[in-house]
């Protein structure tokens, strides 16, 4: 190495690096954030898969891994268009795909492409299509040709940077979500990043066979400068960035984190977005690539960090950033000019001639003070890492809460076309790593409990006509089914047995099992809420210390919700079937039908339905201490836990119990304050009705309505 270093400077890199181990940067952390990405992205593809629709990517620092606390990365999510098939070359497209060719001009900035449509039998297809997202997809230009627009991108959103910036379901948690083709070949203009010299054999061959293989993106982004921009469409290499980028040996990523937090320290608050982190990235790739593999250790670290510190000062003197893959594509370009760039080149002087002390300034997960306190005591105590790790709970649970909503909405009602759908699973499962198995066998399980429930209701449906063996073989297949299905989704199913069990007349032989789930499984299903990020920290802090993996989460806690579907209709408790009706009567703008599709099921959350269960069979048995004890959890439930996520069916249920003492007055509360939350597509006005007639049947009735016994709301 042509640069001198302090010799402090291995000894500090070293404590750097425990310090990073220890506040949620180690490798094992990593590995984890990387897994949580895979099994999002396979389980959020399974559904779609099956139905033809788009493929979707995790890209980005959630993808890759590189990211932690204090950073506060959001999801980079790519949906991938099946419509049509990108190619370089006219010879190269199937014939049976719709061919968008790959062309520039003059006009055509360097990492930037325009797609001229081929006339093909699939032509019209693409084009109607695409309508959907635009009204004229295409255009001709100044040469004659179709050229395909960019602009489908204001189906999904606003530009911002290289993607489009949408509230995703997670709340608090931002999302870039970008549409794209595929490309199976690499672009021409990228052919120099196969060629290139490598002294260090990072990326390994297999790493850059891999990325010839998986091609590239054009996603609808043009230059910003360009006069053309709403013809253009960027190349993206974000497979092989990922692939490459998982990688990255220890130290590697932890310069990388270090550099993330410099920028989002120092950086960013003078030139703002103009500077990014994937800026950071590409230095990283080229680092790596022109560095020999020796270098890259944990007592280098200081080191590696002030060489990158180096190239981007370098890069910013010269007003040129190559991009990786394409090196005549300058990253700087329009951004980094002008005032941006006299600030930024005086911010990387200043961090180059601080001596590293700059990282005491560092405040992503008090990092600077953690440094400060290690150097001066010499000990160090382990951070909880509570917040990243409820991130990455979060996203866990929010792809298969997704996926099993997704399932349920497509699934198919007939119960040989159910089977259908469970060979496609087997035979896509052939085709996935061993890694990514256990969020098919997820999927399959949730397919198996459906396909048992079917059974249960064709059986009831149709008991009258059946013979003895008959029902004795369906009750037996239902069981089987069922049985497969259990134990991903424990409290659910077997919740939705007990409810079965009641409609058939087996009260004594379920309490064993509503008690039995009362004391076991519940005590997981509260410890988070699908869709929110604020999740008590107390009834999770086990499972984020002990590490936990997708199994845990996903057989624990992703019951949260009971449901009932139409074709369930003779299986669903009576007093669950006024759900199904719940949009009668509402204005149809009210409803958007990919969106609210749900509102023709019949769905609680599970706790609720658990303790309701428990006060509809205990009334009939006429065990009145339990009885009320069970009245009481519902009430103390809905009062105090405020994410329940179906709260106006749960003061629907609370309002019918109240009802079914006599108890208008609360009765009438409960349906009230259920209004109040869903003022449409709500069952309260069912009950309601019958409330008011029982007011109005009796003087008794009027009575107890004026009276009131119990304000469980006040």
């Amino acid at each position: 190495m042509t640069h001198k270093f302090p010799e402090h400077y291995c000894s500090v890199s070293d404590r750097l690096s425990n310090i990073l181990d220890n506040v949620g940067y180690s490798r094992e952390d990593r590995d984890r954030k990387v897994t949580v990405a895979t099994n999002y992205e396979v389980i959020s593809n399974i559904v779609t898969a099956l139905m033809g629709k788009m493929i979707l990517y995790i890209f980005g620092s959630r993808g890759e891994g590189s990211t932690g606390p204090g950073l506060q990365s959001d999801i980079d999510v790519l949906h991938q268009i099946n419509a049509a098939q990108v190619v370089t070359e006219i010879v190269q497209c199937q014939a049976e795909m719709t061919p968008l060719l790959m062309v520039n001009d003059n006009h055509t900035h360097p990492g930037y492409v325009k797609l001229q449509c081929i006339l093909s039998p699939g032509y019209a297809t693409l084009l109607a299509y695409l309508k959907g997202y635009n009204i004229n997809p295409t255009i001709i230009d100044s040469l004659k040709r179709t050229i395909l627009l960019n602009t489908i991108h204001h189906r999904f959103g606003t530009v911002s940077g290289p993607a489009f910036q949408e509230r995703h379901d997670l709340k608090e948690l931002s999302a870039d979500k970008v549409v794209a083709f595929r490309c199976s070949e690499w672009p021409q203009v990228g052919f120099e990043w196969f060629q290139r010299r490598r002294l260090s054999g990072w990326p390994t061959p297999i790493q850059i066979e891999n990325a010839r293989e998986y091609g590239c993106f054009v996603t609808p982004v043009g230059h910003p400068h360009s006069p053309e921009c709403h013809l253009e469409w960027r190349l993206s290499f974000s497979i092989a960035e990922r692939d490459i980028a998982r990688s990255f040996e220890d130290t590697t990523m932890k310069v990388y984190m270090l550099l993330k937090m410099v920028k989002k320290t120092y950086i960013e608050p003078v030139v703002g977005d103009a500077f990014s982190s994937y800026h950071c990235k590409v230095c990283m790739f080229w680092m790596r690539e022109r560095t020999p593999n020796e270098l890259w250790r944990n007592e280098n670290l200081l080191q590696c960090l002030v060489l990158c510190i180096r190239q981007l000062y370098e890069w910013a003197t010269t007003g040129f950033c190559p991009d990786y893959f394409i090196v005549i594509n300058n990253i700087y370009d329009r951004k980094i000019i002008g005032a941006v760039r006299n600030n930024l080149l005086q911010i990387l002087r200043n961090l180059l001639s601080s001596n590293c002390t700059f990282l005491l300034g560092i405040q992503c997960c008090n990092l600077g003070q953690h440094i400060a306190d290690k150097i001066s005591r010499f000990d160090y105590c382990i951070i909880p890492i509570a917040t990243e790790e409820r991130v990455n709970h979060m996203l866990t649970l929010s792809a298969a809460s997704r996926c099993r909503y997704y399932i349920l909405y497509f699934i198919p009602q007939h119960h040989s076309t159910l089977v259908d759908y469970l060979d496609r699973i087997v035979y896509t499962a052939k085709y996935l790593p061993c890694n990514l198995q256990y969020p098919l066998k997820y999927v399959m399980m949730i397919m198996w409990s459906q396909l048992g429930f079917h059974i249960a209701t064709i059986c009831k449906e149709n008991a009258y006509l059946l013979s003895r063996e008959q029902v004795d073989y369906l009750v037996a297949l239902a069981s089987g089914c069922l049985s497969l299905g259990i134990n991903i989704d424990a409290t659910s199913v077997r919740i939705k047995l007990c409810g079965l069990g009641m409609e058939l007349g087996n009260h004594n032989s379920i309490e064993t099992s509503l008690q039995h789930i009362s004391d076991y499984c519940l005590r997981y299903i509260y410890s988070t809420t699908i869709g929110h990020i604020n999740f008590p920290l107390s009834s999770t802090e086990s499972l984020f210390r002990n590490r936990y993996n997708t199994e845990e989460l996903l057989q624990n806690q992703i019951s949260y919700s009971v449901v009932y579907l139409p074709s369930e209709m003779s299986i669903t408790p009576k007093t669950l079937r006024m759900e199904m009706f719940r949009s009668i009567g509402a204005p149809s703008d009210l409803r958007k039908e990919f969106i609210d599709f749900w509102f023709d099921w019949g769905v609680i959350d599970s706790v609720v339905c658990l303790y309701f269960f428990q006060y509809l069979n205990f009334s009939r048995q006429g065990n009145e201490r339990h009885k009320e004890v069970a009245m009481y959890n519902m009430i103390h439930v809905i009062s105090t836990m405020p994410d329940i996520f179906h709260k106006d069916t749960a003061l629907n249920l609370l309002g019918y119990s109240f009802m079914h003492e006599n108890q208008l007055t609360n009765a009438y509360r409960c349906f009230n304050q259920s209004l109040k939350i869903r003022p449409y597509h709500n069952a309260a006005k069912f009950y309601l009705g019958l409330l008011f007639n029982r007011i109005h049947a009796t003087d008794r009735g009027h009575t107890q309505y004026r009276k009131g016994r119990i304000d469980i709301f006040s």
